[in-house]
């Protein structure tokens, strides 16, 4: 075993996983463990009417293994060998640790860390930095290269040049974890000369940038009932920090008091981002209103990307009746853009939905959700023309439901949902091209016996979709599946069968009938505690009435899995 593992070691890629915290060792640590497990399989496949989507004797080995360092440090390892291609994976090509101790938690190599949602933003950063939050005091420091440097040449033209960007961010604040107010700061700069000379066509789109975010993020109960939420930032953004800066006698009160720390420059842009929720709740019910304004180009350097140029309004109830039975939620909100009046056209987008959840007793709940999407233009700078003006409706109903009939052996259950979603084009120039709604039916049977590990269900489906210019397809029929235990659940078998009847246009727009079956067969048996043999077959035959979807596939795999 030990020689085995060390094989497989030696084709395996070390990858150290991003912690978000991680306690500091102590003398009661626990050992390193060392887990994992190895799998080895062999099959076939065979396919007629299409190019085959396999090989025909597929074989080879898979293996994981994860050490476990104490400190809740976790180093996974995997690879894949086989004629169907080789392959390491690792999921994570960086290491960082965040270990807490009491009210001290330290930031070391690559870290994720926030602040508030407008200035440090969970961008990954490679340094260090430090939260302190001794009694109700809350500080915090990080400091870090933010972007790696990226040379490009006329031979590698895909390639985007990156400046190397290095920044800090500061917080102070005061309060509990959901009570507090917090000021927030962030500092960041690309190096002008972390990279060589870029071709013509790359320089004119990559310049070395510079960026500070003043912010404030604050949660606070009043009284007993009523809570307030506040994140706001002020970026300056100068996007090309080669410009010429800007006098003293152009600058404004705000930008005179950072001004030992950021150098305001013709291509420097002042931009503000809020959203501020007031809520007020009891114990059966609650309300909320809420508000964002994201300036156009607002941007931080300490997150990837913002959706700005909106301005958004929204209420948010919920209630709950008959002692927790029956329980209610939705929201409505309008949101538009064009903040700085310099679009050609406004566009306005309003949201709402209902959430019903009634459960009455153990054997029956029902759940209900509905929504609605509605966008729509308005003239800019320019009139917005009738036949491309912007004005749909979207329309979402879901019902959920399901019985229970259950006794100390056996299990029933029934189930149904339907959906229906309607995109209405309000455009009557543009409606018949872009109407459409889409209608999906199942009813299920489920049962389970407890003490034989005998189950099976039985699903009924329906889907039919109205698209465009008069065209519709549907898509019905049965599935059934049947599963089984034996020998003490040792043996593990299982299989399924679907036959889908469909009715859908060809190239030409003709509508053809046709149908998919679909069948598969599992069998695991358990060789001892930590080893395996599982057995699989699948079989589709696909004849949708369209020449190029009829074919039939056959597969088959035997495996050996062991763990430890």
């Amino acid at each position: 075993m030990r020689s085995t593992l060390l094989l497989v070691l030696c084709g395996f890629w070390l990858s150290f996983p991003t912690l978000a915290q991680t306690d500091l060792p102590t003398s009661r640590s626990v050992p390193v463990k060392i887990s994992g497990g190895l799998n080895a399989y062999a099959g076939f496949y065979m396919a007629s009417g299409i190019a085959a989507r396999n090989q025909t004797s597929p074989f080879g080995l898979s293996g994981s293994v994860t050490v476990a360092l104490p400190g809740g440090i976790s180093l996974p390892f995997s690879a894949v060998l086989g004629n169907q291609g080789n392959s390491f994976r690792q999921p994570f090509n960086q290491f960082g640790v965040s270990p807490t101790y009491k009210w001290v938690t330290a930031h070391a190599g690559y870290r994720n860390v926030s602040f508030s949602p407008f200035t440090l933003a969970g961008h990954t950063f490679l340094g260090g930095g430090v939260e302190l939050n001794p009694g109700k005091l809350r500080l915090g420091a990080v400091y870090g290269r933010f972007n790696k440097a990226i040379s490009t040449n006329l031979a590698e033209p895909d390639i985007i040049s990156a400046y190397q960007r290095t920044g800090y961010a500061l917080k102070v604040g005061y309060g509990t974890s959901g009570n507090y107010v917090d000021l927030i700061m962030l500092r960041a700069k690309d190096d002008s000369a972390s990279i060589v000379s870029a071709p013509q066509s790359v320089s004119q789109t990559v310049s070395p940038a510079e960026n500070m975010v003043v912010g404030i993020t604050t949660r606070l109960l009043i009284l007993k009932h009523i809570t307030i939420e506040l994140d706001g930032a002020l970026s300056a953004y100068t996007r090309d920090v080669r410009s010429t800066e800007v006098s003293a006698e152009g600058r404004n009160s705000i930008v005179r008091f950072f001004g030992n720390l950021f150098t305001p420059r013709l291509s420097t842009q002042l931009t503000q981002a809020t959203q501020a929720t007031i809520g007020y709740r009891t114990k059966n019910a609650g309300i909320k209103l809420q508000y964002k304004r994201i300036d156009p180009n607002f941007q931080t350097m300490g997150a990837y990307y913002f959706q700005s140029d909106i301005e958004s309004y929204a209420i948010v109830p919920s209630l709950t009746l008959l002692d927790g039975k029956l329980r209610l939620s939705g929201s409505y909100g309008i949101q538009y853009d064009n903040l700085a009046n310099n679009k050609n056209a406004r566009t306005g987008r309003t949201i709402g939905s209902l959430v019903v959840a009634y459960n009455p007793a153990t054997a029956f709940g029902l759940d209900v959700q509905l929504s609605n999407y509605g966008i729509s233009q308005q003239a800019g700078l320019r009139p917005v023309i009738d036949t491309v003006r912007l004005a749909q409706n979207n329309f979402s109903a879901t019902v959920n439901t399901r019985y229970t009939i259950q006794n100390e052996d056996v299990v029933n259950l029934f189930t149904l949902s339907a959906t229906r979603q309607q995109l209405s084009d309000l455009n009557q120039r543009t409606a018949a091209f872009t109407n459409n709604t889409n209608t999906n039916l199942n009813l299920g049977y489920f049962y389970q016996r407890v003490k034989n590990g005998l189950g099976g269900n039985l699903m009924l489906s329906y889907t039919q979709a109205n698209l465009a210019q008069g065209m519709s397809t549907k898509f019905y029929g049965p599935t059934l599946g049947i599963t089984k235990g034996f020998l003490n659940n040792k043996v593990s078998t299982s299989a399924t069968a679907s036959y889908l009847i469909n009715q859908q246009p060809d190239l030409t727009g003709q509508i053809v009938n046709g149908q998919v079956i679909n069948a598969s067969a599992n069998a695991g048996y358990q060789i001892a505690k930590r080893q395996n043999l599982t057995l699989q077959l699948l079989y589709l035959k696909s004849n949708t009435g369209v020449a190029e979807q009829r074919y039939n596939e056959l597969r088959g795999t035997l495996g050996y899995g062991i763990s430890f």
